[in-house]
């Protein structure tokens, strides 16, 4: 419970700061669901694909050149980093519910619609990288590198960072790492909807980092952090763009059907 105060003491203050320094904006969507379909192929679309290619790439190529082994070595033998997954873990639960949530309140307190449009904005980023991950997760499977857990390879030598266990349903564990995405994703909207905010953007980034830099030292390989990195910024990126320009957001590829023809529009 001191630790859940203390996150939400910290998410409370920052957003007073927010306050104080923020201008409101009437054209400012609040509904969790704005654009809610062409973000989701924005995600997908965002720099026309490349990061979600960059982020499978990135992957093989830690895996063939033994970064991901290397660094799991690495990490092994420095026993604090591997024990701050622990408390991180439950960080990575807690603020990205606190997030929105005391947006949601502050905004609502002080009547800021800016605010309240980064509440709803967080809350979609979010459920829109637990949709994209969790079935990335399911369908790799992958092993887990066995620093904080178990991981079904206890005893094993040899470098097994390129076990996968394809199609083995497990949503929680495995490629890429969620607890990553979800924090740059969060970084990334917040970094939309307030650009002008340096020392805020930083500080984002800086926590989004930080939680990578936890969890692929205790419970995910290097290259998941790598790709849930890449996966939470395009999703926040596009989700935040959205809601802090609605009246210009458009996905970089966009399908346009109609009666007499299906055609793909490319954002230049």
């Amino acid at each position: 419970m001191k630790k859940l105060a203390l996150c939400f003491i910290f998410l409370l203050l920052s957003n007073i700061y927010l306050y104080a320094n923020a201008t409101d904006d009437s054209d400012l969507p609040l509904s969790i669901f704005h654009n809610f379909g062409n973000n989701l192929l924005g995600a997908f679309t965002h720099n026309y694909g490349l990061n979600f290619i960059g982020a499978g790439l990135g992957t093989w190529g830690l895996i063939k050149t033994g970064a991901d082994w290397g660094w799991r070595n690495t990490a092994q033998d420095i026993p604090w980093l591997v024990q701050t997954g622990r408390p991180m873990l439950l960080i990575g639960n807690l603020v990205p519910v606190l997030t929105p949530l005391t947006f949601c309140i502050v905004g609502s307190i002080s009547d800021n619609r800016r605010l309240q449009s980064t509440a709803a904005a967080l809350s979609q980023a979010l459920l829109l990288t637990l949709s994209v991950q969790s079935p990335l997760k399911m369908i790799t499977g992958r092993a887990s590198p066995g620093l904080l857990y178990a991981s079904g390879q206890d005893g094993e030598r040899s470098d097994f960072s390129g076990k996968f266990n394809w199609f083995n349903m497990d949503f929680v564990r495995g490629w890429p790492s969620g607890h990553t995405a979800n924090a740059f994703a969060a970084a990334a909207v917040i970094s939309e909807m307030y650009s002008d905010k340096l020392l805020l953007k930083i500080g984002v980034y800086l926590y989004a980092a930080l939680m990578g830099l936890s969890v692929g030292s205790s419970v995910h390989w290097a290259s998941e952090v790598f790709a849930g990195a890449l996966i939470g910024y395009t999703i926040g990126k596009t989700v935040g763009r959205s809601y802090a320009r609605p009246s210009v957001s458009r996905p970089d590829i966009e399908p346009d059907i109609s009666i007499n023809a299906i055609a793909v529009h490319f954002r230049i």
